[in-house]
């Protein structure tokens, strides 16, 4: 099903079926509804589609349906934008630059994700495994045992580690020693509570994400370094080279590219990749911490070798808590949804939450059950941690990897326990799902490990 771009359809037949939500629906359901529990919550209690109208900002359209999820996320024709939705919610035209891939729509987003998609390809892939196993191992033996830790700042380290090494390829000591300064520092600022606060208050006055002067100065930091790094490419034509920004200096046609635009593009995969993929890491830890029959399993199969539980342990865990719990598109023009007409100015939200907790999917979808996907790989439409559609993640090959390789990593050495007897409940933060304690396990060792 995919949308169709109409006529400015009559007022009356706009939304026409689709369920208002109250005041009282609004206040207590719309941030429950991207929150784990959200098909307990009021909003789905008026059915998979819902509309909430508020003075003074855009209509919300919010559905939980597989079938409008593919016919939004695989729009086409131009009616429904990533990138509109995204200027007038997040932070991301700050994070990343508004013209970024993200941002781009049509053609020109078809051109610029095939001349990056070379650098995620699954032979690349392949190619990084080796790198980030020793990776791996490095930070597994260097981490603490025997106290509470906050796995998602362990996370955090290997993913660094990892973006040096694989996305930039930074082989200079003194320079990788700066670089390593300057993405802690831009990832502080970006996550500090002075950057959301300004970001929110610029979304409620202005209708978008303010920009912020401290972020900025850390963004050009990093940018400097790695401005030095292409410099130097460019000049020894290291062609030998296979790390993520070799290959896009070699664009898709063997030009050179925009380094100002590289340097940024670069940045923004650090950024989108560092803190998605401790997120998960993060809660990968902590709820295997307390499932101990699964952890026990999981440790066997990774014992012997095999990758199905594990990989299956992944997809449950991020069906149950993606880092993302929504995402969203603005209708450019008045567009047909399976029926249902939409205005122009519309802001469309997929629940990725309440789909991926739909009892008619996910039997028992509150229950931690990797089983459920040992058979039966995760639906391009039912399962949505990484998007779909021509916007979906093109860092999901690289995130996958790094998360296997470092769980199998840990397993292998170490042993998982839980800091605290209940489960930790997830916080919002800048609009991720992340462990309101930070993920803490304790991590203990095997038997014969140093």
């Amino acid at each position: 099903m995919s949308t169709t771009s109409l006529e400015t359809p009559p007022l009356a037949q706009a939304f026409e079926g689709v369920p208002r939500a109250g005041p009282r629906d609004i206040v207590t359901g719309l941030q429950a509804h991207f929150r784990p529990g959200a098909h307990r919550g009021p909003l789905c209690r008026l059915g998979e589609r819902c509309l909430i109208e508020l003075p003074g900002a855009p209509k919300l359209f919010i559905t939980s349906s597989p079938v409008d999820a593919r016919a939004i996320l695989t729009n086409r024709d131009g009616g429904l934008s990533l990138g509109r939705a995204l200027k007038r919610l997040t932070p991301h035209p700050v994070l990343f630059g508004d013209d970024s891939l993200i941002f781009l729509e049509g053609e020109e987003h078809v051109r610029e994700r095939r001349r990056m998609a070379p650098a995620f390809h699954g032979q690349m892939m392949r190619s990084f495994q080796s790198t980030i196993a020793e990776i791996a191992a490095q930070r597994v033996e260097a981490w603490p045992t025997g106290r509470a830790v906050q796995f998602v700042e362990l996370a955090q380290e290997f993913v660094l580690d990892v973006m040096r090494s694989v996305i930039f390829g930074v082989a200079d000591p003194g320079r990788m020693a700066r670089l390593d300064s300057a993405m802690r520092r831009y990832c502080r600022v970006a996550d500090s509570d002075g950057f959301l606060v300004k970001g929110i208050l610029g979304v409620v006055l202005a209708g978008r994400w303010s920009g912020y002067a401290p972020l900025d100065r850390a963004a050009q930091a990093v940018d400097a370094i790695v401005l030095e790094e292409i410099a130097e490419r460019r000049g020894r034509r290291a062609a030998d080279r296979d790390d993520c920004l070799t290959m896009l200096l070699r664009g898709e046609d063997g030009g050179p590219c925009d380094d100002a635009t590289l340097a940024r593009n670069m940045r923004g995969m650090m950024l989108a990749g560092y803190e998605t993929t401790a997120v998960t890491l993060g809660w990968v830890a902590e709820m295997l911490a307390h499932h101990p029959q699964v952890l026990t399993q999981l440790g066997r199969s990774v014992d012997a070798g095999e990758h199905a539980y594990l990989d299956a342990v992944i997809a449950e865990v991020m069906r149950m808590r993606p880092a993302f719990p929504f995402t969203g598109r603005r209708a450019v023009c008045d567009v047909d949804l399976d029926g249902i007409q939409i205005p122009r100015g519309t802001l469309v939200v997929i629940s990725i939450m309440a789909i991926h907790e739909r009892g008619d999917i996910y039997a028992n979808p509150d229950s931690f059950r990797p089983e459920r996907f040992l058979e039966v790989r995760p639906g391009t439409y039912t399962w949505l941690s990484f998007g779909g559609g021509p916007h979906r993640c093109i860092g999901a090959s690289l995130a996958s990897l790094e998360t296997r390789v470092l769980i199998q990593a840990l397993l292998q050495r170490r042993r998982l326990h839980a800091a605290d007897p209940r489960p930790e409940a997830p916080r919002r933060t800048h609009p991720m799902l992340i462990p309101a304690r930070g993920g803490r396990v304790v991590i203990g060792r095997r038997s014969g490990s140093t």
